[in-house]
């Protein structure tokens, strides 16, 4: 039986080198290269919740490579020329750094658990998909090739704190379909800057807790809001847009009002001289009397959303009030009833007491 042993370590040592990641980073990702067609499952390290998969060309990555994965948590994949993402078989995926890369189509399965979702760097036009990810918190897509954007698109995303949207190619930024409130509860962070924006109607945003807002480097001139829909708002960017003068001027009283952060490190930011041919309001934001006016119809399209919803929220007292009062009723009712009933019971008891001798 002696000759046994050694068997059995080798063969243990040859299960430890199958289980254990041969190569390591620093940061304490389980690096795997060198990756090509047809893909051997028994390449990835199964167990591993740190993944990084480097110097390889992927076109597709799908379930067919997040299915050997299974236990991944945070996974890499930068820099791999990725065209098609498809997430699918990543039940444990937290975090997914897939930035740098080509992807210009992307599909979700819903109920994945991903929080964090970096796509940056890409090809992408279309985010539509992304709307099955509930459960993200931090939704990166700077840097990309989106022309134009629902933002309905992240209203089921109820746990999304920071969206960034910079440096891309937006022309249109629609809230929705119809009158509905853009209804996104925990957003703290959007980033539109170094966009191609015209105009932009927050009138219809309930974003209750959104603390940073950068609009900086596009074409506004002006904004259809009234800052009363961001309660929380403390930081604006504004700079470099052809501002027109008597919106931005009354614009800048409010935000003083507000107290938002206005100090010369803060985002509302400085336009430089030589891109200033307008006048300068505080030393700091470029405007022109010539600038595009607040268009009256989309100032009125977007009041009357307002209107609407709070006509809604007036039915719907209402609706509330008169529930209410019929239960009052109701209830003075059986009131009035029982205070019947115990005062016969009370004139019963003192006929009886009268008639005992």
């Amino acid at each position: 039986m002696w000759w046994k042993w050694p068997l059995l370590a080798i063969l243990c040592a040859s299960i430890a080198l199958c289980t254990d990641c041969p190569n390591r980073a620093s940061n304490g990702y389980c690096v795997v290269e060198n990756i090509t067609e047809p893909y051997n499952p028994a390449i990835f390290p199964p167990d591993e919740r740190l993944v990084w998969i480097r110097n390889s060309t992927i076109p597709v990555f799908n379930r067919s490579l997040f299915t050997p994965l299974a236990h991944a948590e945070n996974l890499m994949i930068h820099r791999l020329q990725i065209e098609q993402l498809e997430l699918a078989g990543c039940d444990k995926l937290d975090i997914l750094f897939a930035s740098y890369n080509a992807i210009d189509r992307v599909s979700a399965d819903e109920g994945l658990p991903l929080r964090q979702l970096h796509l940056y760097q890409n090809r992408l036009t279309d985010v539509s998909a992304l709307r099955a990810l509930t459960e993200i918190e931090q939704l990166y897509l700077h840097e990309n090739l989106l022309e134009s954007l629902r933002l309905d698109t992240f209203a089921p995303m109820r746990q999304l704190k920071i969206l960034t949207l910079q440096r891309n190619r937006l022309r249109t930024i629609a809230t929705g379909t119809g009158n509905k409130p853009l209804v996104m509860p925990r957003l703290e962070q959007l980033f539109l800057q170094f966009n191609q924006l015209p105009h932009l109607d927050t009138g219809l945003w309930r974003m209750e807790r959104l603390r940073v807002l950068d609009v900086s480097h596009n074409q506004l001139a002006y904004l259809l809001t009234f800052l009363e829909e961001l309660p929380a708002l403390r930081t604006l960017g504004l700079h470099h847009n052809p501002w027109h003068c008597g919106w931005l001027f009354g614009m800048l009283e409010r935000l003083g009002a507000r107290e938002l952060d206005t100090d010369a490190d803060g985002l509302i930011g400085i336009d430089e001289e030589a891109s200033c041919p307008g006048l300068r309001l505080e030393d700091r934001l470029c405007c022109s009397e010539n600038a595009t006016s607040p268009d009256p119809v989309l100032l009125l399209v977007s009041r009357t959303g307002i209107v609407d919803e709070l006509q809604q929220q007036v039915r719907g007292a209402k609706r509330r009030v008169e529930t209410l009062e019929e239960a009052q009723r109701k209830q003075s009712h059986q009131f009035g009833e029982l205070a019947g009933r115990l005062a016969a019971i009370e004139r019963l008891c003192t006929e009886r007491s009268n008639d005992t001798p």
